[in-house]
């Protein structure tokens, strides 16, 4: 029987990989001869970079940039030589992980450490970059970004905004850099497939999560509308609307309008670096899970990506779902998902903890393999 283990990162739990090696522990101390494939994945959140980089192979660099508020902090980014690209995770730099619950506010946080990061590896030449945009702190439509990589954003007296979102309510004016030509393509791996503006936008849904109050909200949104507006008169481009530039507060807006980014969605590229294809063609099974498994994971987030794209290769192959919470009102799914478990099931109460997960997934891997996978 072959098993393909696939889980992306359970936030504040346990890494990709971490989640992986306990499954495979859980199952092989059942069945020994059961043929696990480990294949940590990730779809453009925290992680993306370090699991990228176990696919590509290459080197991981440090180096210091500002944080989302402004500070220094050491961000990496990795590098693969051979085929000429560079790795970003966004929130490296800019992430709500290196804020404080009080420090958050996403009128004030940039993007601009991301740019730094950017500005870092092109001393590698790379051909693409492959930047993962979950995690984000920020909700400045990828202004602070643009900024560290040359562009100037100007108020009515000729003079830069403020950082933040908030600087964008006095923008009157956008000046391009002179050498745009010579950035390489980039290649941003989406999470999430809502628009910069709007009810399922940027500011309205992913706001509140980064300390954004109702108030807050509609300065948030209101001052993206300016930015989108000022682009479109400046820059001759208007991607408010389009599939995926609401993520990381718009900053995949703001990739896509200044240096011409291409937005995908990041679990199908992460399978196809990783030859998903090929794999999933003799597999009975394909474990895979997060954190939380809900009404947001159809978006673009690990399971689905998987379920669909075993579906399409491989009918027969069954899906497994493991997530530290199931929501209770999922429905159309993938007819070859067999079963959704949440990890915390199999063990007593009081080890129901964030903390212990890496070891609740793996009893639960061993009540899989006791339950399921010894009759097949």
């Amino acid at each position: 029987m072959k098993i393909i283990v696939a889980p992306d990162s359970f936030k504040n739990s346990m890494t990709a990989k971490q989640a992986t090696d306990q499954i495979i522990n859980g199952l092989k101390s059942i069945d020994s001869h059961l043929n696990c494939i480990p294949l940590p994945m990730a779809d453009g959140g925290e992680g993306t970079m370090s699991v990228l980089m176990t696919q590509l192979g290459g080197t991981i660099h440090k180096v210091q940039v500002k944080d989302a508020l402004g500070r220094p902090i050491d961000a990496q980014f990795g590098i693969n030589t051979t085929r000429r690209i560079a790795v970003i995770d966004m929130a490296s730099a800019s992430g709500i992980e290196h804020l404080k619950p009080e420090e958050l506010n996403p009128l004030k946080t940039s993007t601009f450490g991301t740019g730094q990061l950017i500005q870092a590896c092109l001393k590698y030449k790379p051909k693409e970059i492959f930047l993962g945009v979950g995690g984000s702190a920020t909700n400045d439509g990828g202004v602070g970004a643009a900024t560290a990589l040359g562009y100037h954003f100007f108020n009515d007296q000729d003079r830069p905004v403020a950082s933040g979102n908030q600087g964008l309510a006095q923008l009157t004016k956008i000046e391009k850099p002179q050498n745009l030509s010579s950035l390489p393509r980039i290649l941003v791996f989406n999470d999430v497939a809502n628009p910069l503006l709007g009810e399922n936008g940027a500011s309205k849904i992913f706001g509140p999560q980064k300390g954004a109050t109702p108030n807050m909200i509609i300065k948030l949104e209101n001052n993206l509308a300016q930015l989108s507006r000022i682009v479109k008169r400046d820059l001759g481009t208007d991607y408010t609307n389009d599939w995926g530039t609401g993520s990381a507060g718009g900053l995949g807006f703001g990739l896509k309008t200044f240096f011409d980014a291409k937005l995908v969605s990041g679990i199908n590229k992460m399978l196809e670096v990783a030859q998903f294809e090929k794999l999933c063609q003799d597999a009975d099974f394909v474990i895979t899970g997060e954190g939380s498994f809900d009404t947001q994971s159809k978006s673009g987030k690990v399971p689905f990506g998987i379920a669909k794209a075993s579906l399409k290769w491989n009918s027969n192959c069954q899906i497994v779902i493991l997530a530290g919470k199931v929501a209770a009102n999922l429905v159309d799914l993938p007819q070859n998902i067999r079963l959704i478990k949440n990890i915390n099931d199999e063990v007593p109460e009081s080890q129901r903890t964030i903390q212990n997960g890496q070891e609740n997934i793996r009893q639960t891997a061993r009540w899989l393999a006791l339950h399921h996978f010894d009759k097949n």
